[in-house]
Parts: C-alpha cells; structure tokens; sequence
C-alpha cells in the first residue's frame, strides 16, 4: 500500500505466479523471476474460457506440472477482459528445465487443444523482483486484492530515480512506516514496453481507503523540510513517461490444482 497511498497524496508523484500471494521479506534474496502470460479471451466467450482453463490446468495436474499457477482478473482497471497467470520464484537457468518439461509433457499442444479456440491474444513476460528495497511480510494470508502501479521508462529510469526510489524505500522501514499495512515489492517487466511497477496487497475495498496521514506528510514530519520531500519525489519521476493503477483479484478457482482441492 506504500506507494497506492502515497499517490493519493503526492502530486509530485504524478509529474507503478510463486504469485503475488507467496512472500518474501527483504532479507530473503532467493530467486527473484516469475513468468507472468496474460491472456484475453475472445468477446462474449469469457464463460468458455474460464471452463476451459478450469478443465486444462486440472489437466497439468495430472501430469505433474511441477510449478504451481496463481490466476488474477482485474477489478479496477482499463482493460477488464483478460487474465493473468503468474508462477514464481526461480532463476535463469531454471527457465531451461521447465521448457524441457513442457515440451516433454506437451502443455503448449494441449492448450491449443482445450483452451486456444476462446483466446483472442496472449502476452507473456518475465518480471524481476527486487527485495532488497521492498518490504514483503511471510505468510499466506495476503490478498485477495494486489494494487499494481505501473510506470512506462522509456529509455531507462534516470539515475537520480534509482536513487530517489532507493531512499524512499529505505526511508518507510527506518521511520517505522513499512508493516502489515504498508508492504510493497518493486519488480520490473521484461518484455514488451519498459516498465518499472510496484505491488501492494489489500485484504478488502475498505483497506484500499488512503490513510489519514500520508506517506508524504509522514516524510515531511521526519525530515522537517517540505522541498526536500517534494525535490525527492521529483527526483522519483524523471524518466518516466505513463502511470497506470490496476487493481488485480486473486481466483483460486482458475489456478493450479493442488493435492488439497
């Protein structure tokens, strides 16, 4: 919620499948990859598509898909028709394996089959966590809602950015800001636009109301100076170019099958 609640606040802010719901603090620098497909049913046929990737990913469970697939839909948003599907956490090379398994086990071959006759277009990327300047609490209790900030950087963000974020980061945990109700994970896409996003859980609607007090007001009580705070967000915004907020919904019924369903 760190960010979500400091863009309600900032103006100068203005000038963001292991899934979102598997955590890690940011002392934990393990694998820090997900695969992330978005896809976008074909219209009026949402119905088919659910049932089919219902019947498909019951499918990869019989046959030992040995990553677990998270399904989000999202709530608030521009584009409402597609779904995403994310698996997380792994390295590079761990990429090799699991193609291997695929192409072994044919899960593209049978998702043409079952699922591709209700799909309009699919994306897919990679997306980079960086834990060292998030703040993730362990636990499975997170969610449903996961608000997405997401930030286009065409060319690169400026290094004054990189920094700014840094010390913003760094700022929420030493003030004591960083918590259950303030955690965020920065990760970047890769793949497609440039883009750099930041995630925030939400248990509910209600939990999605800004704060009383701001991020921003919090800063400027810490450090006594208003222009320092606002010339640290400027910093933040240079080099980036769109900012877009969707807020996603964790559906376990169109993920993963697991031993316990």
């Amino acid at each position: 919620m760190l960010f979500r609640k400091l863009l309600v606040a900032s103006a100068a802010m203005l000038a963001c499948a292991v899934s979102f719901a598997d955590n890690h603090e940011e002392e934990d620098q393990g694998p820090a990859l997900s695969d992330v497909w978005i896809v976008a049913p074909k219209a009026d046929m949402g119905g088919e598509f659910e049932n089919a990737m219902k019947a498909y990913m019951a499918w990869r469970a019989e046959v030992d898909d040995s990553r677990e697939w998270e399904a989000y839909v999202p709530v608030i948003s521009y584009k409402m028709e597609r779904y995403m599907y994310r698996t997380c956490c792994f390295e590079w090379a761990d990429q090799d394996t699991y193609a291997a398994e695929a192409n072994e086990k044919g899960f593209g071959e049978k998702f043409n089959e079952m699922v591709a006759p209700y799909v309009d277009h699919v994306h897919r990327y990679i997306e980079e966590f960086d834990y060292e300047n998030s703040y993730w609490e362990e636990g499975d209790d997170q969610g449903p809602y996961y608000g997405v900030t997401t930030w286009s950087t065409a060319g690169g963000p400026a290094p004054e950015a990189y920094e700014a974020r840094v010390k913003l980061s760094q700022m929420a945990k030493d003030s004591g800001w960083a918590g259950e109700d303030n955690q965020w994970l920065w990760h970047w896409r890769i793949g497609g636009k440039p883009v750099m996003m930041i995630v925030s859980p939400y248990s509910s609607w209600a939990d999605m109301a800004p704060p009383e007090k701001n991020f921003r007001d919090m800063l400027v009580e810490e450090m006594g100076d208003e222009a320092a705070v606002d010339a640290l967000f400027a910093d933040f915004a240079k080099g980036k170019t769109e900012i877009d907020y969707t807020v996603w919904y964790h559906r376990e019924d169109l993920g993963s099958i697991t031993e316990d369903e």
